[in-house]
Order: C-alpha cells, then structure tokens, then sequence
C-alpha cells in the first residue's frame, strides 16, 4: 500500500518508529525526500502506528502532541482504506 506523506512525516516515522520498518523499500521511499507516496506492508503499517502511538501517550509537548495525533489518524485512515 501507498501512503502519501510529507518530509516532517517521514523524517519523524524514521525517529520514532525505525525499528519497526524492516522492509529496504519503505526504508528508501522515506529517506528519500522527494518521495511523496511511500509504500509500506500492511502488517508494518500497523507496527508503526503502534510505536508512534506509544510515544504519542508519553509526549509532554503540546506541538510534537498535535504532530503525532494528525500523522497517527492519517495512518490509520490509509490503512482501513486498503483493507
């Protein structure tokens, strides 16, 4: 599946989510400034959903909260569109 995102989206699933990103393609569609569509797997797309939410709970800052909550719903809503 194909999820359009920004620079600061993507720059930010590589800060908070890496780990779970194991495929070399979704990994070079988001180092990869010019990539707007970036492909990622179903079951990976969820694991990161999961870590950014994770951090989500724990933010203390009010910008980086409002930051991850919009990239968060906008993940999800890819993801139930694919399924």
């Amino acid at each position: 599946m194909e999820v359009e995102l920004n620079n600061n989206e993507k720059t930010a699933i590589l800060k908070y989510a890496s780990f779970f990103v194991m495929d070399e393609v979704t990994k070079s569609d988001l180092s990869n400034r010019r990539k707007k569509w970036i492909r990622f797997k179903p079951h990976a797309l969820s694991e990161v959903i999961g870590e950014l939410s994770y951090h989500f709970n724990r933010c203390k800052r009010g910008e980086l909260f409002y930051f991850l909550d919009e990239l968060i719903c906008n993940l999800e809503n890819c993801q139930t569109i694919f399924k």
